[in-house]
């Protein structure tokens, strides 16, 4: 255990703020030589681990950890790390190979099930034990409400356009990974709303009131916190309700309200102050300057270098940063490290991957929705030579928060694997066809006797539907399953064009293997009446 006092007392200032940046470097293998140097100088005091910089599979990241939280006995006070990831599940599952990949926020909140969000949550905290983690990115805590205002669903990383469900899942998913030892960070206080503005590229400003923030984006946190949620990202928005002025990461009015009223005790992290929302209009050293002076307790500043400890420790002594925001910080950090044991790795595994899968294919199965089509019609007759045409939409990567490498799935080859046919043609379209791809990718209905369609935000990327159109030209009467993998949104546009349309709220295999076992008749799905809001 850490004697957090003792160690307070005899840490220098420079050394107390290196406890609050989390270090970035490439690297699959060891800490680089300029990070093993400031260990040696007491100056390292966490780090954030990226999929495409850092992980090839949980074995490996096992193997650096243990490595890197060896390094504690070169510091002056035995200090371990804190480790950090995002592991969302869904698409945002930095850790891919080696770990069970669950179907994503959005099938979770389909199925709506508290005790198999809190198995989830257990499942991966047991994997993030042995990769070494420390704290987990996750869950979302964002509401898809703003769909009722006619804005679109991008992503599946949100649970629920209700608050409650929200709340419940998002609390059990932490109650699991928290009961494991692995810190929970619900993200992105006080709660992103869906808008085209992407905080990666500009800042958005919400425009609603106190209550309605209350009572909508904020209900999730509140319950979290009550739940023991020890960590909260913040978002890099601005709320006009709370702070007209500053983004919620650079804002003490909203932090300390988040401390004074909703009587948070964990710890704050930023999101990353390299989004242009921040950088390009507080610079890379202002930014940290304010989010410190805000609340924030840990810094992910991926464009920070070694400068970061030098330029903060001249804010304290130029008067611009309080002493004591410091080491109020730095208190809470090592306090954390304490909870979450940090550098203690087990060197066995001790989930077990098959249940993994188990209870991924279950969460997919229950989030599944039948938008149009008889489930009694269900499974399809389909004789060994008749040919399956399936269109598959790229499944490649859509937006910044997208880390899963999922440009080898087939949906073919999961039919096959399963033995539900073997006489079948699929085609990968593009999210944009041009005349000749869609003239060319229709031909694979054509030439089946029955089609499977799939779509990624077709409602934006609108010549996805022009293939059908093409299709039907020729085929009015085939079947067509249209599948709307990425955004609900799809189904009504869907819905004119096929028999069946299935939302399945993510892009994973255990989501592609419900819909097959739905297709093929292993089992039967069932419409939620309560789930038809996201498709209106």
């Amino acid at each position: 255990m850490i004697d957090v006092e003792k160690i307070l007392v005899e840490m220098t200032l420079k050394e107390k703020i290196a406890q609050m940046y989390l270090q970035y470097y490439q690297g699959y293998d060891d800490l680089p030589q300029n990070l093993r140097e400031l260990n040696r100088k007491n100056l390292l005091g966490g780090l954030i681990f990226f999929s495409g910089n850092n992980v090839r599979d949980i074995d490996q990241l096992h193997d650096m950890t243990k490595k890197i939280q060896s390094y504690a006995k070169e510091n002056k006070y035995n200090l371990p790390f804190l480790l950090t990831i995002d592991q969302e599940g869904g698409q945002l599952t930095a850790i891919f190979n080696g770990t069970t990949i669950f179907p994503g926020n959005m099938s979770m909140g389909f199925a709506n099930d508290e005790n198999l969000a809190y198995l989830q949550g257990k499942h991966v905290g047991r994997e993030l034990k042995y990769a070494g983690i420390n704290i987990c990115y996750a869950p979302v805590l964002d509401v898809d409400y703003d769909v009722k205002n006619g804005s679109y669903v991008v992503d599946n990383r949100r649970f629920s356009t209700d608050p409650e469900v929200v709340a419940n899942m998002g609390s059990a998913f932490i109650r699991g990974l928290e009961d494991e030892g692995i810190l929970a960070c619900g993200k992105h206080f006080p709660g992103m709303r869906i808008t085209k503005v992407d905080t990666h590229f500009q800042v958005d400003r919400n425009p609603y009131d106190k209550k309605r923030l209350e009572n909508v984006e904020i209900l999730p946190f509140k319950k979290a916190i009550e739940k023991g949620v020890s960590c909260i990202m913040t978002h890099h928005g601005i709320f006009e309700a709370l702070d007209k002025d500053y983004p919620a990461s650079l804002s003490k009015k909203i932090l300390t309200y988040l401390r004074k009223d909703l009587g948070f005790e964990g710890l704050i992290v930023s999101d990353d102050l390299i989004m242009k929302a921040i950088l390009n209009e507080y610079g890379e050293k202002e930014s940290i300057k304010l989010a410190i002076n805000a609340g924030v307790d840990l810094i992910i500043s991926t464009c920070a270098g070694n400068w970061f400890i030098d330029y903060v420790y001249g804010c304290v002594i130029r008067g611009e940063i309080e002493q004591l925001r410091i080491d109020e910080s730095v208190r809470r950090i090592l306090n954390y490290k304490n909870k979450s044991d940090a550098g203690n790795i087990p060197d066995q595994k001790t989930f077990d991957s098959t249940y993994g899968q188990e209870l991924s294919a279950k969460i997919a199965s229950k989030g599944l929705i039948l938008y149009k089509g008889d489930e009694d019609e269900l499974a399809i007759k389909m004789e060994e030579k008749d040919k399956l045409g399936i269109i598959f939409a790229n499944p490649a990567r859509l937006v910044m928060s997208d880390a899963t490498n999922l440009y080898d799935i087939s949906f073919k080859d999961i039919i096959m694997s399963k033995g539900y046919h073997k006489n079948i043609k699929e085609a990968i379209m593009p999210w944009h066809p041009t005349d000749e791809e869609i003239i060319s990718l229709a031909d694979v209905g054509i030439i089946s006797e029955v089609l499977i369609f799939t779509t990624v935000n077709a409602y934006n990327f609108q010549r996805q539907i022009e293939v059908l159109k093409e299709f039907r030209k020729s085929c009015p009467t085939k079947k067509v399953i249209s599948i709307a993998t990425r955004s609900p949104m799809d189904a009504k546009i869907l819905a004119e064009y096929s028999d069946y349309v299935i939302i399945t709220g993510g892009l994973t295999p255990s989501i592609l293997e419900g819909v097959a076992n739905v297709i093929f008749g292993k089992e039967k799905i069932e419409f939620n009446k309560a789930k038809e809001f996201f498709c209106k």
